[in-house]
């Protein structure tokens, strides 16, 4: 795989700022991310324009934060950890998220 630092050798970096936009754009458009949600909010409570597009703010701000944590918790667990090491350690974490889920599902009904 090259290298970031070799891409950016290439002078090709520019397109990388541009294409992380465009996709997140799309992104937002795609099923999920509560939109109905906060529609219906505004609609509840009367909301105007402006409380609207801060709520839409508020969320792309704090969704686009969790992405960059993720993205950074990533890389320096990545300098620690192989693939290879991780994915027994993650399989068993998910399986226990996923157990307990199931548990927790079966004591509420």
């Amino acid at each position: 795989m090259t290298e970031f630092t070799t891409l950016l050798q290439q002078g090709n970096a520019w397109f990388f700022i541009p294409s992380a936009i465009l996709l997140g754009a799309l992104h937002g458009l795609e099923p999920g991310h509560s939109k109905t949600m906060m529609a219906a909010f505004i609609i509840a409570i009367k909301g105007t324009i402006k409380q609207a597009v801060m709520l839409g703010l508020a969320a792309t701000i704090s969704h686009t934060a969790v992405v960059w944590l993720i993205a950074f918790g990533g890389m320096v667990i990545s300098k620690r950890f192989t693939a290879q090491s991780a994915e027994p350690w993650l399989q068993l974490i998910s399986a226990v998220i996923i157990i307990g889920t199931a548990f927790w599902m079966f004591w509420r009904t």
